[in-house]
């Protein structure tokens, strides 16, 4: 005789494998070390989440948001990330990536996202495409598509920009010649008024702005900081603290850093010395001779029950 099992009981397991996550954290992880293979990393981090939380299964939105948000914080990333990475995934279908791979031009995974996504377009625009019908929605995506590989085929291209292509799919237009300056000319140029203006258009562009704190929420952090050093110069007493959302994305990048520096000291030093050149030894020695003395700080604060510097 079968024991009865009540169905609120079969479900309370997670709906993915511990398989799952480990070669979820493993992608994560390998995000962080390896930046040229980013597009391909991320990519296959999107397929990952689609097979945990595939498209068009009949689920409700907050069902599908709730097990990615699980998910996401299993393999050490933020939700908004890991639904980013699903749905760019989603758009860029076997011949897209196909395409990628055969092409001698480098593509940065921006790119990829601006093809599958409109990630840049206005808002207004955005949101008129979320309500068109599926077919519409697929027909416009094709033409991103359609643009991203016509560009890839013109002469004497060896790399595509991600501000190259929302431009030519009219998301964000270049501001001026300052764009085609190399960082180094950019930084020679910046007494320019046209130049400077340029670059603090595009740093506070809110796409940039997005990317740059997703990657290091550190960053956020330290314009905070800057933000109520001039309040108290200026007399404000205005001091808004970092949200909820900010913390959750602290303690992701900060689990990760903590993976890293576990995978680091777990490998050999022979195996370090038959790989790495001196001048990566030579940095590496001082990176632990720094890290010996934040260990004693670290220690002090704990103790002392302070926070200490950011």
């Amino acid at each position: 005789m079968t024991d009865w099992i009540e169905p609120s009981a079969r479900e309370t397991g997670p709906a993915y494998s511990t398989e799952q996550v480990e070669l979820g954290r493993k992608l994560v992880a390998r995000d962080d070390l390896l930046t040229d293979e980013k597009q391909r990393t991320r990519l296959e981090i999107g397929d990952l989440l689609l097979t945990v939380a595939p498209v068009d299964t009949g689920k409700t939105t907050n069902d599908t948001n709730e097990l990615i948000k699980t998910f996401a914080a299993d393999i050490g990333m933020t939700a908004d990330m890991a639904r980013q990475y699903r749905s760019v995934s989603a758009g860029c279908n076997t011949a897209h990536r196909q395409a990628l791979a055969e092409s001698d031009v480098t593509v940065s995974y921006s790119v990829v996202r601006e093809a599958a996504l409109g990630f840049s377009l206005p808002k207004e625009t955005r949101e008129a495409e979320k309500a068109l019908p599926k077919a519409d929605r697929e027909r416009r995506c094709q033409e991103r598509w359609e643009t991203l590989l016509g560009m890839l085929q013109e002469p004497g291209r060896h790399r595509l920009t991600a501000q190259e292509f929302r431009a030519a799919i009219g998301a964000r237009p270049i501001p001026n010649s300052a764009s085609a300056m190399t960082a180094e000319k950019i930084v020679e140029q910046l007494d320019r008024p046209e130049v400077r203006s340029a670059v603090m258009a595009s740093m506070m562009e809110p796409t940039f702005l997005v990317e740059a704190l997703a990657a290091d929420p550190m960053a956020e952090l330290k314009i905070r900081d800057s933000l109520a050093q001039v309040a108290q110069v200026t007399g404000s007493r205005q001091n808004t603290p970092p949200s909820e959302e900010t913390d959750d994305r602290l303690v992701m990048q900060l689990g990760r850093r903590v993976n890293l520096l576990h995978g680091l000291v777990e490998m050999h030093p022979e195996q370090i010395i038959n790989i790495a050149d001196e001048d990566m030894l030579n940095a590496l020695e001082k990176a632990c001779e720094g890290l010996a003395h934040w260990a004693q700080r670290l220690h002090s604060a704990r103790t002392c029950g302070q926070a200490g510097v950011r």
